[in-house]
């Protein structure tokens, strides 16, 4: 199972100079462009590049991707993977275990109001200084909210395209923050939560828009392939999930065999405490 180390979506550039990470690979998209860089998407959301013409190393990174491998990478501050070679300092996250193979439907909470809302906001926990990863911040204040407010919140991630990433030299393929449901003068409204890059509660289009280079309007889908399966397509698109969903793997495990998490997982949520927190449970 591919599983997450190290940050994801940091809007500082650049990357460090010659900056080393462990993780494992997602995914490499080789261009149809003759001569254009392969692009990989690690398991922490960062994307690295490599020269077409390397043969040696794509072919080493695809093999840890077949196995699962944990990588140890040195990028340069472009961003191109310089040297890649097996880590086995960590242990992987075990596959979670808090899974259903039927559709469940799943009831979110309804927040009162937006001034409501706004508190809800104001008073999140704050991560600690320096590099967090979104997907264990967006864990720990939905796991907040439900233990402290009963409120079963969503997730929204936004997944950036190829073509994208290789248009603007993006440095990541995935976004993840919290998602709730607000009445607004008696509608029922979507409203994403995203304390990190935001100072309130946020439509989905003002939300994609802190990161949309081109002010793109990112499409929804339901299925994780519906994008993945369509890298020169667009530049962007959105995918919604219950407050369970704790990475990318969970929306891939959702489709390919009918299995949805419908609950913690309690070494997921230590994982997102401890590493985004600094707080051991």
């Amino acid at each position: 199972m591919r599983l997450f180390f190290g940050f994801c979506l940091l809007l500082s550039h650049p990357v460090f100079a010659n900056s080393t990470l462990s993780t494992q690979i997602h995914k490499i998209d080789s261009s149809s462009v003759q001569g254009e860089e392969a692009l990989v998407f690690m398991s922490d959301g960062r994307v690295g590049r490599i020269s077409p013409f390397n043969l040696e190393l794509i072919e080493r990174l695809k093999s840890a991707q077949e196995t699962n491998q944990l990588m140890k990478l040195t990028l340069s501050d472009k961003t191109e993977i310089l040297s890649a070679e097996e880590d086995s300092s960590k242990a992987a996250l075990a596959p979670g275990e808090e899974i259903s193979t039927s559709l469940l439907e799943y009831n979110s909470s309804v927040i009162k109001s937006i001034d409501e809302a706004r508190s809800i906001f104001r008073d999140h926990r704050v991560a600690k200084e320096g590099e967090t990863q979104c997907f264990n911040r967006a864990q720990v204040w939905a796991y907040d909210w439900r233990v402290q407010r009963n409120i079963y919140s969503n997730k929204i991630w936004i997944f950036f395209t190829a073509k994208y990433i290789r248009k603007y030299t993006f440095e990541w393929w995935f976004h993840v923050a919290p998602m709730i449901h607000v009445n607004v003068d008696g509608v029922i409204k979507e409203r994403v939560m995203d304390m990190k890059y935001a100072r309130g509660p946020l439509a989905t289009k003002q939300w994609t828009d802190i990161f949309m280079k081109d002010n793109a309007a990112c499409p929804t889908v339901i299925t994780y392939s519906d994008h993945a399966d369509y890298p020169e397509t667009g530049s962007c698109f959105i995918q919604k999930t219950s407050m369970y969903f704790y990475q990318p793997i969970d929306l891939e495990f959702q489709e390919k065999f009918g299995t949805v998490k419908t609950g913690w997982v309690a070494q997921e949520v230590r994982q997102a405490y401890e590493e985004a927190f600094g707080i051991n449970l």
